[in-house]
């Protein structure tokens, strides 16, 4: 999704609460609020889907919350960073404990994130950067188009097919 910065004011991650809940996705970066392109109707039923199917497994074994929406996440160390995921998942111990703030300060355990046509490559590795400085652990990057998952796992990075089992 295409993204364009809104304004040139630098803004902190107590600034999110001020803005309207107007159905526009927002994120933070360096201080700028960036806002994304609304998701078509194929970005969105790919996101449904592997929240549900993730929200199942997790769901039928007790190990956490699965959230989606472009939930927001504090990027590590920083006020004027802030990511929303696709879909993200928080093992038991490790749930927000604020639930309603505008930016989690807990890092997910698993985020997905899925490409979209208008996606530029250096969004989506500022992207990828953020999330790993973040805290989190395993990032799964899928291509609805080809199946092909991107998986980051700490320093590691592998390369999942359609036709692969893709873990975590």
């Amino acid at each position: 999704m295409a993204m364009a910065p809104a304004t040139s004011k630098r803004y902190t991650i107590d600034d999110l609460d001020d803005f309207p809940d107007d159905g526009k996705l927002r994120e933070l970066v360096d201080g700028q609020i960036v806002e994304w392109d609304v998701p078509n109707f194929y970005h969105s039923f790919f996101v449904a889907a592997l929240s549900a199917i993730l929200r199942g497994f997790v769901v039928r074994r007790r190990l956490g919350a699965v959230v989606g929406g472009e939930h927001m996440v504090r990027v590590k160390e920083s006020r004027f960073d802030a990511r929303g995921a696709d879909v993200a998942f928080y093992r038991r111990r490790r749930i927000p404990k604020d639930k309603r703030t505008a930016a989690s300060a807990e890092a997910p355990d698993l985020v997905v994130e899925l490409f979209s046509p208008s996606d530029r490559a250096v969004e989506v590795q500022e992207k990828i950067r953020d999330w790993l400085r973040t805290g989190v652990r395993l990032l799964w990057y899928v291509d609805p188009e080809t199946g092909l998952t991107i998986v980051h796992q700490g320093d590691r990075v592998t390369y999942v097919g359609a036709d692969e089992v893709l873990s975590g």
